[in-house]
């Protein structure tokens, strides 16, 4: 192998371990005023989520911004990543109202942008008793990862944490493609063998996801081709082949994305090392080459 031949291998994968190197995703998290507790335990709790979102798969650092209500706040670190929903289920102290969300007239498209939507209010079993949970498998790592993924997308992605967007006037989200089932509700989820191994389900398995008083409070059917359902409910006896349409499903995602990483994207930094690595490369070549 000649000399700048070796150069570009080592170049190259310098920019495979830059592209599989963590990123900085920017959270903006819509609480709509939801109270755990006191007031300000929410949030305190969700930073100490985004805290462990560096050890987690993907090992991203998150800078959350909280919105709980007026208008949209004003990116300070970069555009927005992903957007998330707080849930309207749980024993919440004050339930989130979802006016300025709504008002913001945000669009979301499963064919562009990494979108979830879930029954599982995983964020109040997060913070449901005292201490929180330890346990990757199970609410935690639900939350990081779902959030780690949608982040790591196109334009603006969407965490809807307990389906917020479907079963009342609390959100309008604009989407299509799959029909709810508001009345739905599991303590078994199950995630099917042909959804095991999307980044999304990293380290999730069906008893983390389930056993959680009630696990999901709605579910979905009906899916066109822009959606992917990723856990089903396990109760039912018509689903032992999801791609037969019959399932009922308890979380769907943008089927354009399912496959994508949970690793954010590469750092300027590390683009920018890229860059002078290829001006190195050139040179070096032609300086060979004479």
């Amino acid at each position: 192998m000649k000399k700048w031949q070796l150069l570009l291998v080592v170049i190259v994968a310098g920019l495979l371990t830059a592209q599989a190197q963590a990123g900085v995703i920017n959270v903006l998290w819509y609480t709509g005023g939801v109270v755990q507790g006191t007031p300000g335990t929410y949030e305190t709790n969700i930073n100490t989520l985004a805290a462990l979102a560096p050890g987690a798969p993907g090992g991203n650092t998150w800078n959350v911004t909280f919105w709980d209500s007026g208008a949209m706040p004003t990116p300070t670190d970069g555009p927005f990543n992903v957007v998330v929903l707080a849930s309207p289920q749980g024993g919440w102290a004050t339930y989130p109202v979802y006016t300025a969300f709504n008002d913001a007239g945000l669009t979301f498209d499963p064919t562009v942008q990494r979108l979830m939507l879930t029954g599982q209010d995983a964020d109040w079993h997060y913070q449901n008793g005292a201490p929180l949970p330890t346990t990757f498998d199970g609410p935690q790592g639900f939350l990081l990862d779902s959030i780690n993924w949608a982040g790591s997308g196109t334009g603006l992605g969407l965490v809807d944490l307990g389906q917020t967007g479907l079963c009342g006037p609390d959100a309008t989200l604009g989407l299509g493609g799959y029909t709810p089932l508001c009345s739905n509700s599991t303590d078994n989820v199950q995630i099917p063998g042909t959804e095991a191994l999307f980044p999304i389900n990293t380290n999730l398995t069906s008893a983390g996801l389930s056993g959680w008083g009630e696990s999901a409070h709605v579910e979905f059917t009906g899916l066109s081709v822009d959606w992917n359902g990723i856990n089903v409910d396990g109760n039912l006896t018509d689903c032992g082949d999801p791609a037969g349409g019959k399932c009922d499903y308890v979380t769907i995602v943008s089927a354009s994305s399912v496959g994508g990483g949970i690793g954010g994207t590469p750092e300027p930094s590390s683009l920018l090392l890229f860059g002078t690595g290829l001006v190195g490369l050139i040179r070096y070549r032609r300086s060979w080459l004479r």
